[in-house]
């Protein structure tokens, strides 16, 4: 077998049994448990004796999670799933035959779903990574791209010098963009399987009464992760030019609407906040704790 499945999951066994019952017993399984749920480790490993878990002390991020994962295989190709993605047996015996048929032309690649068409035509993370039109009609069976979600990664992983495959600095948002920039840096290919489809909910099982955490987390980590982005790869004068009037009118907006309107000062609140850690240097897995003192 080429190909073994990395699931990264944090404290969702539901969705986790969820994705597990479409996959079926026929492949090698690792499960980073971003998490010290060890009850998770002891319900799958005794459900999914093709499963392996791995548990971490602490929730480290997509990008530490996944590298785990990866130095604990020793097939060539990695299958990196989100726990909200759907796939079934059928799918992954595609993918392998892609896989056999075209070897170590690229070194990365994704199946088809709904919100990757909408990604790959409307990103707008960097001007210099090409959009490109994806269909569910496509009649080849693989298309290049230059950029693609993590959601559901093949992975080549003898096209990589190290065990390291994501920047473990990411914590949450642009890991899967900036490894689509060091590919395109590489002059190595990117694919998207046209005719493999595939299902991802995009979080849509997060519980309600934890939305405004997420919200908040997610507006930290994303402008957090973009400044990093920019400055890694264009150099900090650059990256601070560029969001010196995010950073202004995330300010300006939060003092504004803090009498009035909740969600708009929240919003621009964690979205400054992030962005000045950023250019300030605090490691973007302080997120948790930061939001955790700054709730109120």
């Amino acid at each position: 077998m080429s190909l073994t499945i990395i699931i990264i999951s944090y404290k969702s066994l539901e969705k986790l049994e969820k994705c597990l019952s479409t996959i079926g017993g026929n492949f090698k399984i690792v499960i980073v448990e971003n998490s010290n749920n060890n009850k998770i480790k002891e319900i799958i490993e005794n459900k999914y004796s093709f499963c392996k878990v791995i548990i971490n002390d602490k929730n480290l991020g997509y990008a530490a999670a996944a590298n785990i994962g990866l130095k604990d295989i020793n097939t060539q190709f990695a299958l990196l799933l989100n726990t909200d993605t759907f796939i079934k047996e059928t799918e992954i015996n595609e993918i392998e035959k892609e896989i056999a048929n075209n070897g170590d032309d690229f070194a990365l690649a994704t199946p088809i779903y709904d919100d990757l068409i909408d990604f790959s035509m409307n990103n707008e993370f960097d001007k210099n990574l090409a959009k490109s039109e994806l269909d569910y009609k496509e009649t080849n069976n693989r298309k290049k791209v230059e950029v693609v979600k993590g959601c559901s990664l093949v992975i080549n992983l003898n096209k990589f010098n190290s065990n390291q495959i994501f920047d473990s600095n990411y914590f949450f948002f642009y890991e899967e963009i900036d490894l689509c920039k060091r590919i395109k840096d590489l002059n190595e290919n990117i694919f998207v399987f046209s005719k493999i489809k595939i299902y991802h909910g995009n979080a849509s099982s997060l519980n309600s009464n934890n939305n405004d955490i997420y919200d908040n987390f997610r507006n930290w980590n994303y402008y957090w992760s973009r400044f990093y982005y920019f400055k890694k790869h264009y150099g900090f004068h650059k990256a601070l030019i560029q969001h010196l009037s995010k950073l202004l009118r995330f300010f300006v907006t939060a003092i504004f609407t803090y009498l009035f309107s909740k969600k708009k000062f929240k919003t621009n609140k964690y979205r400054f906040l992030g962005l000045i850690c950023s250019i300030l240097r605090i490691k973007s897995s302080k997120s948790n704790k930061i939001l955790e003192t700054t709730t109120n």
